[in-house]
């Protein structure tokens, strides 16, 4: 018997509950089946209810889409802010970011795939949308490095967009190695090693410092002479 006929034992849910059962069942389907293969009544189906129920909620599977979408960039940046939060540190809090959004990808690889593949088809309105997640997602980094030059630790030069996309854009270079399956040691390796040519390369140094070098030996020489 499948589970759309399983109707009649089932707990009556509030709409909020209904909608978010019916989200959570969208992603499990998706994922599984990718976004093109899977029907709103695949979807019925693991909620155990009929298609015009489903329907009721989301008038169309590129909505529901959307909404599967909305949610996971929701949840994802909401612990990304809330852990740079409680980070000191730029170093530290880049280093976060960088492992954080690596994990991101590596355990959540068959949404990812399928955001991937939504997000670079015809559908310029899917596309919009996830431009504009992906933007306040990725902008962590923005507010990063803009509190570092605040403080000083961070070199002026430094664009924080520039540093945004040179952290997210050479993640994106093992995209495909962390929804296949990158190891756990590996992510940490790579993690710091980016973490340590991003730092170093927009540390604030003082201009002087080689004049002051220069002096300093000119001191030791005097002294040794």
């Amino acid at each position: 018997m499948s589970k759309a006929r399983k109707t009649g034992t089932r707990t009556r849910l509030s709409r909020e509950q209904r909608q978010e059962e019916i989200i959570r069942a969208a992603r499990k389907v998706f994922e599984k089946q990718g976004y093109e293969s899977s029907t709103i009544a695949d979807i019925a189906e693991e909620v155990g209810v009929v298609e015009g129920t489903v329907l009721h909620y989301f008038k169309t599977k590129r909505a529901l889409m959307a909404k599967v979408i909305e949610e996971f960039y929701s949840d994802i940046t909401a612990t990304m802010e809330l852990g740079v939060s409680r980070i000191h540190g730029t170093r530290n809090r880049i280093r976060y970011v960088i492992h954080t959004h690596m994990s991101f990808l590596h355990d959540n690889a068959d949404l990812c795939t399928v955001i991937l593949n939504e997000s670079r088809g015809s559908q310029t309105e899917l596309l919009d949308k996830v431009h504009k997640l992906n933007k306040r997602y990725t902008n962590v980094v923005v507010t990063i490095v803009r509190e570092g030059k605040e403080n000083g630790e961070i070199a002026e030069f430094a664009s924080p967009i520039l540093v945004r996309n040179v952290v997210f854009g050479a993640i994106e270079h093992y995209l495909w190695d962390l929804v296949s399956g990158t190891r756990r040691e590996d992510i940490d390796d790579i993690s710091d090693q980016l973490t340590q040519l991003v730092y170093s390369g927009i540390v604030s140094r003082p201009d002087n410092i080689s004049s002051e070098v220069n002096q300093l030996i000119l001191k030791l020489n005097t002294l040794i002479n």
